[in-house]
């Protein structure tokens, strides 16, 4: 009985079904073409839902990313931060550009000028020559031959010769002595402030260019692939400000050191004023305070500069970082096949050879003076330092640190780039021992996998080398030891407060 009740079921079940059949073919064809309309519409609007999350972060990779890094690189002046292809804004941009090389000129200029080293931090007072006296005269040594020294103010005169005499008082011009030409006839206006100039202006140049020209919107590529690839894209935008914002508290450290510690009015005015055709200024009201400010900000500008270019190689290291570890886990997880990993592993290779070969000349070249600076503070710190005041000490322990973050900051990305490309050696075993999560993966697509992820040779590279972590560990190390030892053997004593 049931089994006959099946067959008849079955029996009207398939004659209902052909009888559907029957209807469907000999439909009118206004319905067959309303039914392929639906479907038209179906796949447009599944092609849609699929496009739209990446649409979605693209347009907020844009705006919350690379519209305000493009505005910080033009704040800078390595970029413009509007579209190059309007005319009005290309020319604002190289205008900004040209203002802010040659407030770097002028900063530069002031410097020597000024008597300001950035590796000590601070601005040397004139040291007068000895000078015997005669019984029965007063010996007052002036460094200019316009102006004579008077606290708290200052006295202008009119004579120019090398020997006044004023009631029994002789005032010498150390200036006009034979022998004596100041800083252009010494080392110091070399190696303290013509190489270091060259050496910042290398790097802002190169930065320009690169940014500006040699880009070949390999950065905005960089980015947007880190995005889509990428599980948290606000993630990225905080390591942005993150970055950024470890920058500014470097750049108003630096800052605040130079304003408080370093600039001092009045050595200001006076070692500008050692050069004779600076005298003529001495007689304006207020140049102390006016050079004071010029050299305060055009020191900032230096700093921001050098800030903003070694920021963005280290945001770039991470991006780049980022980048690599979204596509290890997505073979892992095999949301991807192998023929595209190894495509997008070539990608990340173009972009790591522009990191390499464009975006690192700026940094080494700024890692140098960086590295020339720190070790020169060192070396000044321990020269003489047997008995140091405590504020003393301190400000040029603060000086040291300052430099030193700023020039081992590359290396330290770099270096995590480095360990990080080294690890993606071994994705290819690491799926070979994933035979559930790969089974559908033939065996010929794993040992290719396996072949080609062993066989990569990844490094990021500053002066054309290799950085590893091991070595730069090791190197800091090596530093610190030596830094200690110095210290024990000097046996230096911080005086009092």
């Amino acid at each position: 009985m049931d089994q006959s009740s099946a067959v008849g079921a079955t029996t009207i079940s398939s004659s209902s079904l052909s009888t559907t059949s029957n209807v469907l073919t000999h439909a009118p064809d206004a319905s067959h073409s309303s039914d392929m309309e639906c479907i038209d519409e179906n796949v447009i609007i599944d092609e849609i839902t699929e496009a739209e999350p990446t649409s979605v972060t693209l347009r907020f990779c844009k705006r919350k990313f690379l519209r305000p890094y493009v505005v910080i690189l033009a704040i800078a002046g390595l970029r413009p931060s509007s579209s190059d292809v309007e005319f009005l804004g290309r020319w604002v941009g190289h205008l900004q550009t040209f203002l802010v090389l040659l407030l770097l000129i002028v900063g530069y200029m002031l410097q020597f000028l000024c008597g300001f080293r950035r590796d000590h931090g601070i601005i040397e007072p004139i040291q007068p020559l000895p000078i015997s006296t005669t019984p029965g005269w007063t010996i007052t040594t002036t460094t200019t031959p316009d102006v004579v020294k008077q606290s708290p103010n200052w006295t202008i005169r009119d004579e120019t010769s090398d020997f006044l005499t004023e009631s029994g008082n002789l005032t010498i011009n150390l200036n006009r002595e034979p022998g004596h030409l100041g800083l252009l006839a010494s080392g110091e206006a070399i190696f303290i402030y013509l190489v270091p100039a060259l050496l910042h202006l290398n790097g802002f140049i190169l930065a320009v260019f690169i940014y500006r020209f040699a880009d070949n919107e390999q950065l905005q590529n960089l980015i947007e692939r880190v995005f889509i690839l990428s599980s948290n894209p606000r993630r990225l935008v905080l390591t942005l400000w993150l970055y950024f914002g470890l920058g500014l508290v470097w750049l108003g450290v630096s800052i605040a050191y130079v304003t408080l510690i370093g600039i001092d009015g009045v050595t200001v005015f006076e070692r500008f004023l050692s050069f004779g055709w600076t005298g003529g200024l001495a007689r304006w009201t207020h140049t102390g305070e006016l050079l004071r400010a010029l050299l305060s900000v055009t020191l900032f500008l230096h700093d921001l500069v050098q800030m903003v270019v070694i920021v963005s190689y280290g945001l770039m290291c991470d991006m780049l970082r980022c980048y690599l570890k979204a596509l290890k886990e997505k073979l892992l997880l095999h949301t991807i096949e192998p023929l595209n990993w190894m495509r997008e592993i070539c990608e990340f290779r173009k972009l790591l050879h522009h990191l390499n070969t464009k975006i690192s000349l700026p940094v080494a070249s700024l890692t140098v003076l960086n590295l020339s600076y720190t070790v020169s503070s060192v070396a000044h710190l321990f020269h003489n330092m047997t008995a140091c005041p405590i504020n003393i000490f301190t400000a040029s322990l603060a000086n040291i640190l300052l430099w030193l973050v700023i020039a081992l900051v590359p290396f330290f990305q770099a270096a995590s780039l480095t360990v990080t490309c080294r690890q993606t050696q071994s994705c290819g075993h690491l799926i070979s021992i994933r035979p559930f999560v790969h089974r559908n993966t033939s065996s010929e697509d794993l040992n290719t996998v396996l072949l080609y992820a062993s066989s990569l040779k990844m490094s990021a590279k500053l002066f054309r080398m290799p950085v590893s972590a091991h070595y730069l560990c090791f190197l800091v190390l090596v530093c610190f030891i030596g830094v200690l030892t110095f210290g024990m053997c000097l046996n230096i004593s911080l005086g009092r407060l």
